[in-house]
């Protein structure tokens, strides 16, 4: 089956780049963002600042952009200007330099002034070296039964359902059969992760997080340390899927990735704009790679 690939840049926003290998996995990533590039985003910096302030007499999006800039001031509009450029460029940095980088960034500026290029440092932690199994031909074999039985006897088709089940069988083989030695800080973010959902669950319930804890007689380490192979699961799952992205170099298009993180600001005006575009091209590639997956029987 065909899938979509990104096309290749012809011009790049970045210059300078440099790497140094750091303990655990990491890697620290230095370099600058173009001045012309930072003059193009500024235009979008100013718009989404619009967006989201409050001056009175004005409605948001409506304000006057002299007024605006007073209000957030010139280094607003320049730490505004510097998160959207790197959140644009950061899947470019890290394809040009071929870094095969996982989780999320921590992102610095190092250097950040009116008509100067922006100077940064990233420090990412990158994949571990390992063999991917033979994940088509596991794939193709993967067999998921296409009926459920109802509770009068009666059997229904459920197409969400089914693609789930179908997704968790094929992930779960190519995990067994895949030997990797999981970085701790992948573990410790998918644990955070596991933990902050299941705290949002207990809440929705309606019970307190620390009268939960007393019901089941545990503290949040003994439910961490329980979980813990669940966490490398996870994350063992997701070196996976990326590896497998760069076997087939499946990503989503620029064009899919503006879009898709675009909608995502519009709905969380206060979201960092580089976590918000590298979180969009993560699910995107992640969809795209079960996608291509799925159609291989």
């Amino acid at each position: 089956m065909p899938h979509n690939t990104s096309t290749v840049l012809s011009i790049k926003h970045f210059e300078n780049l440099k790497t140094k290998k750091l303990p655990d996995s990491e890697v620290e990533i230095t370099g600058e963002i173009t001045l012309s590039f930072l003059v193009e985003c500024r235009t979008e910096a100013l718009k989404a600042l619009n967006s989201r302030s409050t001056i009175a007499g004005f409605r948001p999006g409506k304000i006057p952009e002299d007024i605006l800039i007073k209000k957030v001031g010139e280094l607003g509009v320049l730490e505004e200007t510097a998160e959207i450029a790197l959140g644009r460029e950061y899947p470019n940095i890290i394809r040009e330099l071929k870094i095969p980088a996982i989780g999320r960034p921590t992102v610095g500026i190092t250097k950040l002034a009116e008509n100067i290029p922006l100077e940064f440092k990233m420090t990412t932690a990158v994949e571990p070296e390992f063999k991917l199994p033979n994940y088509k031909r596991i794939a193709k074999e993967i067999k998921v039964d296409s009926k459920q039985e109802t509770v009068d006897g009666e059997e229904k088709e459920n197409p969400l359902k089914l693609k789930e089940k179908k997704r968790i069988a094929i992930i779960d083989a190519v995990i067994s059969a895949t030997e990797v030695v999981v970085p701790k800080v992948m573990i410790e973010s998918e644990l955070i992760k596991m933990m902050g959902q299941f705290k949002d669950d207990v809440a929705r319930a309606g019970a307190k997080w620390e009268e939960y804890l007393k019901t089941i007689n545990k503290n949040e380490e003994q439910i961490r340390e329980e979980w813990k192979d669940s966490a490398q699961n996870r994350a063992k799952a997701e070196l996976i899927v990326a590896k497998i992205a760069v076997e087939e170099k499946i990503e989503p298009t620029e064009a899919e990735l503006e879009h898709e993180t675009k909608h995502l600001m519009e709905h969380y005006k206060d979201a960092d704009p580089l976590r918000a575009r590298i979180y969009v091209y993560t699910m995107m590639r992640n969809e795209k790679v079960f996608e291509f997956l799925e159609n291989l029987a």
